[in-house]
Formats: structure tokens, sequence, C-alpha cells
């Protein structure tokens, strides 16, 4: 068992794998916004789609927009990604590893990693990081009073315990391929010299703390100095910062939600980096082009997400409650949308995966996956036929009426980064006869998880692929008011595919996760549990002068936040 449980350990690995600091009550005023570079002070400025909600796992919101990416500027967990994809040791000296005894399978099945942390880390207010801190992190992240994240890991780890201020040891329930996956987001770092006393007396007030936004104290290269709504974000340089004090002394994350606009800006050298899906490829790929002619900047570029239209399951919210229930019905919406036009339009001369699998192509597993949903191809007549035998027909005039001849008027969302597939994919719809009614996510609601848990029918959405898509469709992490923490979506309930995530994630060897995941993609394409669009690349843009991002392509999706891992390296001429 040992053995089996290293290979997969150690696989997971490869795929993925000074002045004294100021509270935030003596925090100097903001920086102005514009960029600047001079001898004594240089300031860095990233735009973003959306306005950051605060600093916490209840408030980070989705990947859209961009702001996400940003959040290991200000905060850290035990692993990042190296620039090659692989985990790192972040707040952790080194990974455990079963050659140094450091990852143990116990005989009645219970696996422990034993976590080294360094010995040098601080606080954003100079108080000593330990492992005493992470105990208390883990009692807030498992507490069911606290709103918590999408967390694999959480839910398999069974104790923690800190036998010394450098030494976290971590029992799990079962073997857990992913136990040495514990970035930020899924074992999020707080400071219980800070948030104790509130966190024992009274869990309401906990979660009402100015800490959450203009007080926030992390483990970051950078601490928050302002927090400008959230929609002007500047934060200053940690001098103690135990990777080394950052080479900038100010970043600012300005929120600007108009693309067009935020394009403007980089060109007119307001804005030095544009993060990760703010701006949308098209304005990303003519930013590219005239960079080229000119030498103004660079865009780069790493594999991206699975795109899909995400199924509104609750009947609270959802409109057409046959789109929910009928899989007809979601047949033939996907049977009306020409996934390959779609592709070739999101990515015009560039290459990304099939959407027929959510697997990404150099996942040892996704040979055993297949395409599940290439039993969809493009095909109107083949989509009108599945939404007849549902009780829809055409009317005189074209459209689709329901059974009682009501018009059908189809609900479709998305951020203004997927507007144009949006719009794509409408008019697929359009062309079946069908209404739809496109809503646009207001930038200012990008992050707002009630909103984004109850759009009314479909949304145009993403996530990372592969096995971390997981979460996005397990009926226990349905968001659910009033904090609707958990994963954002539609609130899918399955028993069956629950039990096989299950099963999953108690699966240590490399054949069997694929046969698993291989019943999960028939499962979901059985059932048409979400529309599969395309398959994506991930484009972020940096101007001439300034120094970031030169490992880009080694970022996954699997922090979160790691495009800026080494903001503190980040640097302008």
């Amino acid at each position: 068992m040992a053995s089996l449980v290293r290979a997969i350990i150690w696989l997971g690995v490869l795929l993925s794998v000074g002045c004294s600091a100021l509270t935030p009550s003596q925090a100097p005023s903001a920086a102005p916004p514009a960029s600047t570079a001079t001898a004594s002070h240089k300031t860095i400025t990233v735009a973003v789609g959306n306005s950051i909600k605060g600093f916490s796992p209840w408030l980070i919101g989705t990947t859209a927009g961009g702001a996400r990416a940003l959040y290991e500027i200000f905060t850290n967990g035990l692993v990042t990604n190296d620039a090659t994809g692989n985990l790192a040791g972040r707040l952790a000296a080194r990974m455990p590893s079963f050659d140094d005894g450091t990852i143990v399978v116990q005989p009645d099945g219970h696996m422990v990693t034993t976590w080294t942390l360094r010995p040098n880390i601080k606080w954003h207010d100079g108080v000593s990081f330990t492992a005493d801190d992470l105990v208390f992190s883990w009692q807030v992240n498992s507490d069911p009073a606290i709103p918590s994240p999408a967390s694999v890991s959480g839910p398999q780890i069974e104790t923690v315990a800190a036998p010394d201020p450098l030494t976290l040891v971590i029992t799990w329930k079962g073997t857990f391929y992913r136990a040495l996956y514990l970035n930020f987001y899924e074992f999020w770092p707080y400071p219980e010299h800070l948030l104790g006393t509130t966190y024992a007396s009274d869990k309401d007030a906990f979660l009402d703390l100015p800490y959450w936004t203009t007080q926030y104290v992390q483990l970051g290269a950078f601490r928050v100095s302002d927090f400008g709504l959230g929609e002007n974000v500047v934060l200053e340089a940690f001098d103690d910062y135990f990777l080394g004090r950052p080479k900038v002394d100010t970043l600012i994350i300005r929120t600007i939600g108009d693309p067009n606009t935020m394009y403007a800006n980089i060109k007119a050298g307001t804005v030095d980096i544009i993060s990760e899906v703010a701006l949308p490829t098209e304005l990303n790929l003519r930013l590219r082009d005239e960079w080229q002619q000119d030498g103004g900047g660079t865009v780069v570029q790493r594999d991206g997400n699975w795109f899909f239209g995400n199924i509104q399951y609750n009947d609270q919210y959802q409109r057409v409650p046959a789109v929910a229930h009928d899989v007809r019905v979601r047949q033939g919406l996907l049977a009306g949308i020409d996934r390959p036009g779609l592709q070739a339009f999101s990515l015009p001369g560039l290459e990304g995966p099939s959407s027929d699998s959510f697997m990404p192509p150099f996942d040892p597993r996704a040979a055993a996956v297949g395409q599940p949903f290439a039993r969809y191809p493009f095909d109107p007549a083949g989509a009108l036929r599945a939404l007849a035998d549902a009780g829809w027909s055409k009317a005189p005039n074209g459209a689709l009426v329901t059974g009682a001849g009501e018009p059908v008027v189809i609900p479709l969302r998305s951020t203004a980064v997927s507007a144009p597939q949006m719009d794509v994919v409408a008019q697929d719809w359009r062309d079946l006869g069908l209404q739809v009614d496109e809503e646009l996510v207001p930038a200012s609601l990008t992050s707002d998880r009630s909103f984004r848990a109850t759009f009314p029918g479909v949304e145009v959405t993403a996530q990372m692929n592969g096995d971390q898509i997981l979460p996005r469709f397990d009926g226990r992490l349905c968001p659910e008011p009033p904090t609707f923490a958990g994963a954002q979506g539609g609130c899918y309930r399955n028993p069956a595919l629950d039990r096989l995530i299950d099963q999953l994630y108690g699966t240590v060897d490399l054949q069997q996760q694929g046969a698993v995941l291989q019943d999960i993609g028939q499962l979901w394409a059985d059932n048409v549990v979400m529309l599969p669009l395309y398959s994506s690349v991930t484009l972020a843009a940096v101007r001439k002068g300034v120094h970031a991002l030169d490992d880009y392509t080694g970022v996954t999706m699997e922090s979160a936040g790691q495009m800026s891992r080494n903001a503190h390296l980040w640097d302008i001429d």
C-alpha cells in the first residue's frame, strides 16, 4: 500500500507540482494611482475586471475578472507551484516525503503528513508565525459555522497538531492522493493572536471584523495599506517578507470594469499589468499583435480553463424548469451549439484541447476518460428532435414553444470576459427558434456569491480542468443562503456522483483513478450535467519596462492565485 501511495503522491507533485512591519492602523496613506518608477519609490499597477470583496475563503470569489489570481501577492499557503507547475514549499520549508518519513501510511489506513515550517516567517504586524496558527486555522476552516471554501482536502483531514512551533502534523481519514496540495485556498492561514479571542467568543462578530477588509494581516510579500473599497487596493512592500523584501515598494490593484477602458489604460501606460482572464481573448490578441509591431509589451500565455454552460438546478432560481429536470432539453441545447466553431472563434490562431473531455491531455488518466461528450456533435436537426421529444414545438412564426404554447425564453448569463462566447451560443439557440435573454454580470457583482449562485437559467462559466472541476458538481458543496459559501454553481445534486467523487479521493492507484474518472465523465455525459463549450488558453499582459510573469507558463489553476506567487520579484524600470 505504501508504495502505491508514494507513487500517486509524487505523480501529483509532478503534475501540479529591515524595518518592522506596520499594523493596519499605522499604515501609510495610499500611493497615487498612476504607475511610477523612480530611484526612491517604485509602483506597479495591476488591472482587474472585478472588485475585491475582501480577504477570506468566503470573499475570494470566482476566477472571473482576474482579481483572484492576485491573492498570492498578500496571502501565502503551505505550498505553491514552481515555474514548471510542480508543487513547492512556501510557508513549508520543504515538501513532505516518504523517503524521510514525513509521509506515513499507518496500519489502520490513516495517512500522516508532517510539515516543517520556515523559521523566519512573520505576520504583517511583525508577530512570528508558528504551527499553532495553522492549528487555529484548521479549527476555523473546519467549523461549520464559518463559511468554508470549496476545499477538496478539508473534508479528508481528521486532526491537525503542532508538536512544536515549526512542525505541523496532519492526520488524514484515509489515504488521500491530494494530501500535499495545501495551497492558501485549500488551507487558509489565520493569525490566532488577532482572531482567536473573537472567534472563541462570538462567531458572528468574527465574520464582521474589519480584519477581512481594511485591517487584513497575512503572510505575503505585500501588506494591505488601503483597501480602497476593493476597487483600488493599495499594497505596500513587507520589509520582513521571508523570501526577501520585494523589489517594488507599492502595488496597486485597480478595478476597471470595461475591457476597452482597461485596454486603453495599458496602452497609455497608466496600467502596468493586466491580470489573467481580465481582458477578453480578442483584446489580448489585438494587444499582442500591436505590441509585436511596436515593442510595447508582452502578452503571456498558458493552458486555460474548461468553459461550459452551467445549469441552474435550484428550482428556486431556475426560470425554465425543464432545463433542470429534462435531460432531453439539455441534450437539445448542447447539440444546438456549434462547439468547433465556438472554439475557433474564441481562440483565433491558437489551439486548445477538445471540449469533449474535462481532462487535460497531459494527464496520464486522460486516455481512460476519453471524450465522453463527443456523442453530442453540432446537429441542429437532432437538437430540434430532442427538444420536440421534451414537448417543445415550432410555432408558425418559427419560435419554439412549450406544450402550453408559451414561447421558450432561456436566460443566459456571463461575465464580460465570456460575453462574446455568450453571444455566439445565444445566436446558435436563436437559430433553433429559442428566445434568449442575455445578461452580463456587472463587474461589481463578479465576486458576489449570492448573485453568482442564483443565476436564473444557464451561465457561461469556466473552471480549471481535470479533477479540480469536481467540487463544482459535488452536491454537498451546494451554495446555500445566507452566505452562499461552497462551490459556486447551480446546485447539482446526485448521490451517485458524490459516491464516485469519494471513491476517487480515496483511490491511490492511477489505473483505478482513471476508471473512476471515466465513470464520472460518462455520468456527466449521460445526464448532460453541464454544456461543454470550449477549452481555452489563458492570457495576461505586461507592458514594456515591467519585469513580471517571466515564468507564467508554469502557472496552473491549483491555487487560483499563483500568477502572483513571485510578486516579490516583480520590478519596473
